[in-house]
């Protein structure tokens, strides 16, 4: 479709000329002779690009700006004046105008203006699409247990913070969705979050990848190379695993950190930074700090904030929507048939102690969904570990995990008003199998 400019001037000479124009370079236009109709053309109709004049009869032009941003915030505006006045034209492009035009007008700068303006503001809701799809389609903490609510509602007050944000918990719990949903909180969420895993690189290299290098600096540096740092200005740097980060890189993140400056390997220069740092860890920092494998000074500098992130086997309660959101996405993104999560191996995942945590559920309910052969992954489609004798229920574990779920299964009745329809539903049970339960564990729910 042909992009439409809206041309607000009293002078019916002017609006005809740059009409018959914009016509003849294939671009559709609307007149508006007054305030008013220029706002009914900007709220009835599909406008590109706005065409106005400082001065529109006894109108103010920067007036009539401010209503047209407000009804429409990303049309560009560009300002027709015949005063040449600096003062206008820079306070309408602070009120949002795009740009600014004098008259005697040259059509073809003037065209040019205004599709560079088109663009740009195509361009803009374009990239704003896309972010939000991405938003979508981006990995969630699910968020059903009590654990995880306070969690959540915890990493949103600190989101807003520029805290520094220390992560820790087991492998595979999820502490980088945590950085994620601390950088997309905050107010550096439109610039980039990079990420880095310190264990992934030799001592030299996490120097070189976190602080970059100047042209000639050693062998092999033929070009200036900007690390992570730079690449993070006015946004959030995530360092995961900061445990195995050596001693020496520890020291000059430390400085960093204190005085919001780097400098390259082979620089003489400091360069200002303006970064927020959010790191993770799976192991015991205090055992670390305590053998001297971490710098004390630098643990106290990190964890401005701290956030644990409770493994999967204590908080159980989130298992079933985590198992559906899994083999829902698989299956969506294969172009799969949807499967479902036949009861006992629900049952089954529920028992399990999950040492992977949610990494390792996903895993395993991935290669379910692959090798199963109808709608309904059970028990057999599991992995072999999962099936092995002992792996969900050794003797040992067979009292916490009874507790584990009869807690459950009464937190579930209690949030469904012990509707025991719609709390087997939830818990992925007939309501045989939930009947049998509340006998078993003597569980009074009498109210339906």
């Amino acid at each position: 479709m042909k992009p439409t400019v809206l041309i607000v001037d009293d002078n019916e000479k002017l609006c005809q000329s740059l009409a018959r124009n914009f016509e003849d370079a294939g671009m559709g236009v609307q007149c508006a002779r007054n305030r008013s109709c220029a706002l009914e053309f900007l709220s009835g109709g599909k406008v590109s690009a706005v065409l106005l004049d400082i001065m529109v009869g006894e109108e103010s032009g920067i007036d009539i700006l401010v209503e047209l941003k407000r009804i429409k915030p990303r049309i560009p505006v560009i300002m027709i004046t015949g005063y040449a006045t600096v003062d206008s034209a820079v306070q309408a492009l602070k009120l949002g105008a795009a740009d600014y035009v004098k008259k005697p007008l040259d059509f073809d700068l003037l065209h040019k203006i205004v599709t560079s303006a088109i663009d740009l503001s195509r361009l803009s809701e374009e990239n704003s699409l896309l972010k939000r799809r991405l938003h979508e389609l981006s990995p969630k903490m699910i968020v059903q247990s009590s654990e995880m609510r306070e969690l959540m509602e915890k990493v949103r007050k600190l989101a807003a913070t520029e805290l520094p944000v220390l992560i820790t918990g087991e492998n595979g719990t999820g502490k980088e969705l945590i950085a994620d949903a601390l950088h997309e909180g905050s107010h550096r969420a439109s610039a980039r979050m990079i990420k880095v895993n310190c264990a992934a690189f030799p001592e030299s290299l996490l120097d070189n990848e976190l602080f970059g290098h100047e042209r000639g600096s050693y062998t092999g540096a033929d070009s200036t190379f900007k690390g992570v740092f730079e690449q993070s200005d006015s946004g959030t740097l995530f360092l995961d695993e900061i445990g195995d980060m050596p001693m020496t890189i520890q020291t000059k993140i430390l400085r960093t950190m204190q005085n919001k400056e780097i400098r390259r390997i082979g620089g003489s220069q400091t360069l200002a930074i303006d970064v927020r740092f959010i790191a993770a860890t799976n192991q015991p920092i205090e055992k670390l700090i305590d053998g001297s494998g971490f710098r004390q000074d630098l643990f106290y500098r990190m964890s401005g904030a701290v956030v644990f992130v409770p493994p999967l086997r204590e908080r159980q309660e989130d298992i079933p929507e985590l198992a559906r959101k899994f083999v829902e996405e698989y299956c969506l993104y294969n172009s799969m048939p949807a499967h479902r999560i036949a009861p006992d191996l629900m049952e089954r995942l529920l028992a399990c102690p999950w040492p992977g945590n949610v990494r390792e559920l996903k895993n395993a309910l991935n290669y379910a969904c692959a090798i199963s052969t109808g709608p309904e992954i059970d028990i057999g489609d599991m992995p072999t570990l999962f099936t092995g004798a002992g792996y969900c229920s050794s003797a040992s574990d067979l009292n916490i995990r009874e507790r584990v779920e009869k807690d459950l299964i009464v937190k579930m009745l209690q949030r469904s008003g012990y509707n025991k329809k719609t709390t087997a539903e939830r818990l992925s049970m007939s309501r045989k199998t939930l009947y049998n339960k509340l006998a078993k564990y003597g569980i009074d729910a009498a109210t339906d």
